[in-house]
């Protein structure tokens, strides 16, 4: 028999009062662990792998060789509006991983505020964000101006509500969510290109503002990138 140690821990109030059955791949259930609990139990030398399982989530875990093990359970998902509600839908969003013991020690609620990735607010793409403000300001004048644009309603609202998604990254303290910069700046860039479709200037003006809207979104897209290998090397 080896010694198996466990932690759960679930965000917010999810499933805290739930039991989680945890399994060997021989169907034989070695113990029932709830949110903060840390039992110590002994597993059958012939047990393979560690399987969870609460209502539909189920996750397969292979057990690493060793006397002594440590298993946390947590739940792997983005926890962002609305992403972390169909993040939560995936069958292992429920899982588990064996860590040393001093990970173990250390495993706590602040492991899901740590699983995010995060830029400083200097390591921004100022230049596209300025971009970005211009062409927002630019498509809402345009909306304002093509009073007989049948579009105006739409093209107005896209310069509105980039401007301010893209505010949202302006007025940002210290640090930001890459997902969060990545979403607001590849939407606005997308949005912008709609936009500048639906205007109805002169033909000049409108091939102005698409080489604007795509040097915006291959610029953020660039710069995304780079964020993403930074923040990844940094990890390693």
């Amino acid at each position: 028999m080896r010694k198996l140690n466990l932690k759960l821990l679930l965000p917010y109030n999810w499933a805290h009062i739930r039991k989680i059955k945890v399994y060997d791949d021989k169907k034989r259930l070695l113990t029932k662990i709830m949110h903060g609990e840390e039992p110590e139990i002994e597993i059958p030398d012939d047990s393979k792998q560690v399987i969870i399982k609460l209502d539909f989530y189920k996750s397969v875990i292979t057990i690493p060789q060793g006397e002594n093990l440590h298993l946390i359970l947590f739940m792997d998902f983005r926890d962002r509006f609305p992403i972390k509600y169909f993040d939560t839908l995936k069958r292992k969003c429920l899982t588990g991983k064996f860590v040393t013991q001093e990970e173990f020690e250390d495993f706590s609620l602040s492991f899901y505020a740590n699983a995010h990735k995060w830029i400083h607010k200097t390591e921004i793409d100022k230049g596209s964000l300025f971009l970005g403000f211009l062409l927002s300001v630019g498509l809402t004048v345009m909306s304002v101006v093509e009073q007989s644009n049948p579009y105006q309603d739409i093209i107005f609202m896209i310069g509105l509500a980039s401007f301010f998604s893209l505010l949202a990254i302006q007025i940002e303290n210290h640090k930001i969510l890459l997902y969060d910069y990545k979403s607001r700046m590849i939407a606005s860039g997308a949005a912008f290109m709609l936009g500048s479709i639906f205007l109805q200037s002169s033909f000049p003006l409108i091939v102005l503002f698409i080489l604007f809207s795509l040097t915006f979104l291959l610029k953020s897209i660039h710069s995304i990138g780079q964020l993403y290998r930074k923040v990844n090397l940094g990890k390693d």
